[in-house]
């Protein structure tokens, strides 16, 4: 996910959250443990955000830095794949068996032994969703985000696509959960704030949720 696309994404996220709120502000439970929402954003430079660098303008982000935690000495890897192993599984990408490139053709993806992250939170209760790029391995359907703890998840499964067509090379890659989504051709923020919607619509407010935009 790039910049530009978080930042829709974002937005649209606020407004679901508000519109739920503001439209079940008398029925909504408050789950004991904290709601969590993390925001993975490729090609995103040091300098790239208002907060540190006046010459950007991004007050959205600006704002969550002000009211939230700057985590200014983490690091990542140059590349997404990896990154997003480490992340999923808490373990070096050599030792999630991950690459940045993952070849359809051959057996390679975030490690099967490991418990991802979601499957670790549904076991203390979360509900877990996914929304975006996978890039964790799609050689059968062990590796997709439905079978590593997503309860849900809609977006495309290799490192790249045409946001509009949805095509990777020849093919299209655009699923829902475990069949191919049909809104192909369609930009794909606006599937993936439908997606956020209908989540909340959906949520059990009395139990807590994990939302991945990636």
């Amino acid at each position: 996910m790039g910049i530009a696309k978080a930042v829709q994404l974002i937005s649209c996220l606020l407004l679901s959250l508000v519109s739920l709120l503001v439209g079940c502000s008398d029925s909504v439970a408050t789950p004991s443990k904290p709601n969590i929402i993390f925001v993975f954003v490729d090609d995103w430079g040091y300098a790239d955000v208002g907060f540190r660098n006046p010459a950007i303008k991004s007050p959205m982000f600006d704002e969550l830095a002000r009211t939230g935690v700057i985590l200014d000495r983490h690091y990542v890897f140059k590349y997404c794949s990896p990154s997003r192993a480490s992340l999923m599984s808490g373990r070096w990408p050599h030792h999630a068996h991950q690459w940045n490139i993952v070849p359809q053709t051959v057996d390679l993806g975030m490690n099967l032994n490991f418990t991802a992250m979601p499957a670790k939170l549904k076991q203390a209760g979360y509900s877990t969703h996914m929304i975006g790029k996978w890039h964790l391995g799609l050689k059968n359907e062990d590796y997709i985000p439905v079978n590593r703890g997503f309860d849900t998840m809609t977006g495309f499964l290799t490192g790249g696509e045409d946001h509009i067509t949805q095509k990777t090379g020849c093919a299209i890659d655009f699923w829902t959960d475990k069949a191919p989504d049909p809104r192909n051709g369609t930009y794909d923020t606006y599937t993936y704030c439908a997606a956020i919607e209908q989540i909340f619509e959906h949520h059990d407010t009395s139990n807590p949720f994990f939302m991945y935009l990636s």
